[in-house]
């Protein structure tokens, strides 16, 4: 059982370095045909997200060592990953950190559903939001 829990987490973990290095043809490898996401911009399909991947790597610079998993559970067909990103803004060369939370859903070694969610972690200088 546990092998089979790791191998859900390298699943996940794979998909992280396949979106750093935006990596499209690579998808299969870890997706589902008929992969659903489902974000804060509204549900996704399989190109729908290797748009994403484009979008966010236009606004972003990212390199190997971009993406870093600092938890992950995994229960049933469900990883859940909390992981840190440290990018910089394309337009400014500016470091931004983002912190995401992601639960993928996992049959046969592919992700077939995920849900995700990122916010920008504010530097502590940085003055407090009202």
């Amino acid at each position: 059982m546990n092998d089979a829990r790791e191998a859900k987490k390298a699943v996940f973990r794979r998909l992280v370095e396949i979106y750093a290095a935006a990596d499209l043809a690579a998808l299969d490898e870890v997706m589902a045909p008929d992969y659903v996401g489902h974000a804060s911009a509204g549900d996704r399909d399989l190109e729908g997200f290797r748009q994403s991947i484009l979008h966010f790597h236009g606004l972003f610079a990212y390199d190997q060592d971009s993406f870093e998993v600092n938890d992950q559970f995994v229960e049933g067909e469900k990883v859940a990953t909390r992981m840190t990103a440290r990018v910089k803004v394309r337009a400014t060369g500016e470091p931004i950190t983002l912190i995401g939370i992601n639960l993928a859903r996992i049959v046969d070694g592919r992700i077939v559903e995920e849900w995700n969610t990122w916010e920008q972690l504010q530097p502590p200088d940085a003055p407090a939001k009202p």
